[in-house]
Parts: structure tokens; sequence; C-alpha cells
């Protein structure tokens, strides 16, 4: 009796050893680089980084440069033209599926950018030191807030992603009154895992 008893013991604590390598085996990656494959044909560059922090959570840091041809996605009618030079873009991820798989995504993100408006009165100081209104460029630091969401899909032992994804933000400024909707974090990103 003895013998049987340590035999299915010896059975059962070797097949959960081998469940529980099978779980280990697997690399859990908490970094992930990538950037936007899209934003090159607009002369403008992206890098973002993210973090996990959770199985299904992870924290992460965009920063972009934009170039001249980005104003062929503006979706802002305006008085003026409005130029976005960069844009620095903190953000929250929630994946469906947890961070180690394939997954649906929802982030919200903030946005500080500086943004150039040109064709409008700007107020100058004269040598006399009285204010002058001319029509100029106007520099100037915005914030703003955003939803995103996509799919991520992982490659080469889940080293290689490649998302797809939709982001809108909107910018708050005491220069306009209505809010303007533009689409940033848009396109089909790509990241290395480490």
């Amino acid at each position: 009796m003895k013998k049987a008893f340590c035999s299915i013991l010896f059975f059962l604590s070797s097949f959960l050893l081998c469940l529980a390598q099978e779980g280990t085996d697997m690399p859990q990656y908490k970094n992930q680089i990538s950037s936007n494959l899209m934003l090159p044909i607009f002369q403008s560059f992206d890098l973002s980084y993210e973090r996990i922090v959770a199985n299904k959570w992870a924290v992460g840091l965009s920063g972009a440069i934009y170039g001249d041809r980005i104003e062929e996605l503006d979706t802002e009618g305006s008085y003026y033209s409005r130029t976005t030079n960069f844009e620095i873009m903190p953000l929250v991820r929630f994946y469906l599926n947890g961070t180690q798989k394939k997954s649906h995504f929802f982030e919200i993100f903030g946005s500080v950018s500086q943004v150039d408006e040109a064709e409008r009165y700007v107020r100058i100081v004269n040598d006399q030191g009285y204010g002058v209104y001319t029509i100029g460029t106007e520099t100037y630091m915005v914030g703003g807030l955003g939803t995103g969401y996509g799919y991520r899909f992982l490659f080469v032992e889940n080293k290689l992603a490649v998302e797809a994804q939709l982001g809108l933000r909107t910018n708050f400024s005491t220069n306009f009154l209505l809010l303007n909707v533009a689409m940033v974090r848009t396109g089909i990103r790509v990241g290395y895992r480490f």
C-alpha cells in the first residue's frame, strides 16, 4: 500500500512540476519600443516606450516630431493655419486578453504639444513701447486628452509586435472656444519587446 501511495504521490508531483515548467518556459516581456510606419510618409517620426505594470495594464510615453506634410491629415477647420511641431504623450493601456498575448487594447493618453498658428493678428511691442497688431505667427504650448483603440499581433516568439491603432485627441486652449479633434497615434505600429 505504501508503494502505491508513494508511486501516486511521485506521479502527481512530477505532473505538477511539468505544468509549472510549461508556464515558466514562455518569457514574460515587460518593455516595448515601437514606431508608427505611416508617419514617415508625411515627413514625421514618433517613438513610443511602454512598460507593463500588471497582467492587463501598461503605462508608457510617446513622442512625435511632425513635418510640413502632416497638415494633409488635419481634420480641423479654422481661420488660421495651425501646425503642430512636436507632441509628448503619456499613456495608459488596458489589454483585454493580457499583456503577453495577442489582444485588443484601449488606451487613454494626455498630450502636450507645441503649435504654430500662422496668418493671425499678433500683438507686438514697438520701440516706443506701444502695442501694435500685425499679421504673423504665434507659437504656444497646448495640452489635451485623447483615447485610442487597437489590436496587437505578436510574432517571432512574442518579441515582434505589430499594432493596428486608431486614436483621437483634442487640445484645450484659451485661444479658441471650440475643441479641435485630431487623429494621433493612428496607423500601423511596429515594435520590439524585451
